[in-house]
């Protein structure tokens, strides 16, 4: 296996949300929150529906960006459930 040293590893963290958030309320929350994470990879909102999405994080910083988005998503109801290496997987 090779190891992608120039790109980084990615990590897919897939979460739910209230129905009543919008994609960009959503987006601003990651740009806030997660801004102070620095890796390779930056966080992105991959897949975006009425009750859950998922955003694409840097493999060694998943824990901590789970731990942001569980502890300063409680006012749009944030709550994550699963992070996998590929999309397939959450799926």
């Amino acid at each position: 296996m090779v190891v992608k040293q120039n790109r980084g590893r990615k990590r897919y963290i897939l979460f739910t949300h209230d129905s009543d958030v919008s994609r960009n309320q959503i987006n601003n929350f990651f740009n806030m929150h997660l801004k102070e994470l620095k890796g390779k990879i930056k966080s992105k909102l991959v897949k975006y529906n009425s009750n859950n999405g998922i955003i694409r994080v840097d493999h060694k910083l998943s824990q901590d960006a789970r731990e942001i988005m569980n502890r300063n998503g409680r006012e749009m109801g944030i709550k994550t459930i699963r992070t996998s290496g590929t999309l397939k997987g959450l799926e």
